[in-house]
């Protein structure tokens, strides 16, 4: 089978456009996770990969399978370092923005891969690009996307594109300092912090995209010193964010309810909790690493965040969710010493590393 694949690969490159998508729809079924199958494509000084890439640049039919190779086989580090390509990089960010276009998802799906690769996402951080008519002005590539991503719900920008793996993109792009300092201070085009635009997004129905935001929260919570910015309800106001998902039908008793943030006092009574536990510990851990500085923890008493885990606490059935309930009850209801170490948190919680929001590279197949 090996020696079959490997004559294929060579009609990658046919001067034929036919010849090549015959090729590559018989080769695609092979690009899956695979150490053995993937090897096959890294041949030839990673031919394969760059025929590919360029057949991105195709007719929307032989892109679409391109694409969904690339996707596939970006599970690879060494493939997924291959496409650390400014010019390759630069045509995934204009099929996302350009409301023309049809693979734009699929443009997404292969950013999100890609930009767990740090070399990538750093690179992704400094590119500039034409202003796209349709957004504001900005020439940053990250901006960009950002407005795009908001832009885009339920296909209002582009009626072929979602644009929730993007929501990923910024999980990875924020593991980094410089992207997490980028989606903390406000935008120099409009003035408006990058974070509070996507904040809104930690309740939406697709998990891709409140999953790649509840992760991006939680890595911006890792830039202490931005803490009160994100606190202050004049400012990003990210605490109504996190606790929303958290709660569900539960009432809370009148004292409770004094000081709460507003979206969060009174819930219907078919209100429902985040479902998937992996996203209740995510949000959770954010709430641990608000807890570092003792300002941060007497906003989190204010603002009645206590009562909300308990509530959480006595119907939770997932042990690692309930561990980090427990991290934030003694965090809030301890004594609070005259000498406390604002950072003796950073020590105690699992919550220690920034999170890419999706442990698994994506696959198309």
């Amino acid at each position: 089978m090996e020696e079959q694949l490997n004559s294929l690969l060579d009609f990658l490159h046919d001067g034929n456009p036919n010849v090549r998508q015959l090729a590559l729809s018989h080769l695609l079924g092979y690009t899956v996770k695979s150490p053995q199958l993937q090897n096959i494509f890294k041949q030839n000084n990673m031919r394969p990969i760059k025929d590919l890439k360029n057949m991105c640049r195709e007719d929307p039919v032989i892109a679409h399978d391109a694409f969904k190779a690339l996707v596939n086989l970006t599970s690879d580090d060494e493939i997924c370092k291959e496409l650390n390509d400014d010019s390759f990089l630069q045509l995934m960010i204009k099929m996302t923005t350009d409301n023309r276009v049809i693979l734009a998802d699929m443009a997404c799906m292969l950013l999100s891969n890609i930009t767990k690769y740090q070399d990538i996402a750093i690179k992704l951080m400094k590119l500039e690009l034409q202003a796209v008519e349709g957004l504001p002005s900005s020439t940053k590539a990250i901006d960009q996307l950002v407005d795009v991503f908001v832009r885009g719900l339920n296909r209002a920008y582009n009626k072929e594109a979602e644009f929730h793996f993007l929501a990923s993109v910024f999980a990875n792009v924020t593991m980094l300092p410089q992207g997490r300092e980028y989606f903390l201070t406000n935008a120099s085009y409009d003035n408006v912090t990058p974070l509070s635009k996507l904040i809104i997004f930690t309740e939406h129905p697709n998990i891709i995209r409140r999953g790649g935001v509840i992760s991006c929260i939680k890595n911006c919570c890792f830039a202490i010193e931005h803490h009160l910015d994100m606190l202050s309800p004049s400012k990003i106001n990210v605490l109504p964010y996190i606790l929303l998902p958290l709660c569900g039908p539960e009432e809370f008793d009148l004292d409770d309810i004094e000081g709460m943030p507003e979206d969060i006092q009174f819930l219907p009574s078919d209100k429902k909790r985040e479902s998937d536990a992996y996203l209740r510990q995510t949000l959770l851990e954010s709430l641990v690493l608000l807890t570092t500085t003792r300002q941060g923890r007497t906003i989190l008493r204010q603002k009645k965040v206590y009562p909300v885990v308990r509530q959480m606490h006595l119907v939770e059935q997932d042990e690692n969710v309930s561990i980090v309930v427990e991290q934030i009850v003694n965090m809030l209801m301890r004594d609070e010493g005259p000498e406390e170490n604002d950072h003796d948190v950073l020590k105690t919680t699992r919550s220690e590393h920034p999170d890419s929001g999706n442990d698994n590279t994506i696959e198309e197949i």
